[in-house]
């Protein structure tokens, strides 16, 4: 049993063999937020101008987050820490991009090698060197995604790589043999790309049910929502938290994102009140020494 008094799930594994592993637990351990990015490149005008962050804005975050001393972990990393109680930073964050656009290859993940980053990539396995057919099919611009032999370069640079369907279908809405076929299909096609191990899942459009949830956990360690907050070590590894970063995020509220693990929104419908968030914006922007000095 968990200190709370709930059940750790048989297949979660999630504590160390230690006599400290009670006080772990109930700590939480390292706390690592996870940003979302889609796309990083020039602005678009279509259903992608919110999720496209240019690469001058990202590389200000990536700065941002090196001048604050944060270090980027990987999605193996985290799983190092939930199994054996090792190997994480201070303070950890892991970048997590969506759907392999070519223009990540191009634009980010230069940038996160450029200050000895990391991070994580979510591919649309059936789809590696084409377009983004999931958004053509509704009228939306058509986007270059990643090929094999980009991935299997990028990965040879550190980035880690996983799946994230094999169309980018609604899992929620598919029946249970093709539900499996996208789940297992992806890590099966990754695996081959890689030739390694494929631990970790994005669910397609974030979305998730029981029946999806319990699928994917027997074949990956790891899956990854879109559901705002901060992960510790008392969570479901099929259920880590991510929160969005949309192109007009400000230095001001990236901080907070990274810092609270939610939106302005997020905060906005916890506190309801502006004038709370903004002092807590002013907060969370301090040095640290300034914050415990406070």
């Amino acid at each position: 049993m968990r200190s709370d008094g709930s059940a750790i799930d048989r297949n979660t594994r999630l504590l160390p063999a230690s006599e400290n592993a009670d006080r772990i637990l109930a700590e939480g351990g390292p706390r690592a937020p996870v940003l979302l990015y889609h796309h990083v490149g020039p602005s678009r005008s279509d259903i992608y101008h919110e999720l496209t962050v240019s690469p001058e804005r990202f590389e200000q975050q990536i700065q941002w987050l090196a001048r604050h001393g944060y270090a980027g972990i990987k999605p193996s990393d985290w799983l190092r820490w939930v199994r054996d109680g090792e190997g994480l930073p201070e303070t950890p964050i892991l970048l997590t991009f969506d759907d392999a656009y070519a223009d990540i290859a191009e634009y980010a993940l230069p940038i996160l090698c450029k200050y000895g980053l990391s991070g994580a990539v979510f591919v649309v396995t059936q789809r590696l060197g084409g377009t983004n057919t999931w958004d053509e099919a509704r009228g939306c611009e058509t986007l270059q995604l990643m090929s094999a032999q980009q991935i299997r370069y990028w990965a040879g640079r550190g980035i880690e790589f996983g799946a994230h369907g094999r169309t980018h279908v609604d899992l929620t809405r598919l029946s249970s043999a093709e539900c499996e076929e996208e789940v297992t299909g992806s890590k099966n096609d990754l695996t081959a790309v890689l030739g390694s191990r494929v631990i970790s899942f994005a669910y397609p459009y974030g979305k998730y049910n029981e029946a999806v949830r319990d699928l994917v956990g027997r074949e990956f360690d790891l899956a990854f929502t879109a559901d705002e907050g901060i992960n510790d070590l008392r969570g479901d590894p099929r259920l880590l938290r991510r929160t969005l970063v949309c192109a007009n995020d400000s230095l001001l509220r990236f901080a907070l994102v990274v810092r609270s693990g939610l939106s302005i929104d997020g905060w906005r419908v916890r506190l309801g009140v502006r004038s709370r968030l903004k002092r807590l914006l002013r907060c969370l922007t301090q040095p640290a020494s300034k914050r415990s000095s406070g």
